[in-house]
């Protein structure tokens, strides 16, 4: 097991950084959801733009953890 460690470590970021991206789409989503009913129908897309917000910080968080973490190293057997 200890030789896929490095392989284990990398499967975790690429899994992280799709979270990340996708969690910054929905944040994105929210927030031209909530500007767009703030606009037409009332204020409570304010509510709506909030939490687009706070999801798209931490989907950034997920992304910039996924993409920096980890280093691969290769090693010459």
């Amino acid at each position: 097991m200890k030789d896929n460690d490095g392989m284990l470590a990398l499967l975790q970021d690429i899994k992280e950084l799709l979270w990340g991206i996708a969690l910054l789409l929905a944040g994105g989503f929210l927030c031209l959801t909530g500007i767009i009913i703030n606009f037409t129908i009332g204020n409570w897309g304010i509510v709506l733009f909030l939490f687009g917000i706070f999801v798209f910080i931490a989907g950034a968080l997920y992304a910039y953890h996924g993409f920096s973490h980890h280093e691969v190293i290769e090693k010459q057997d």
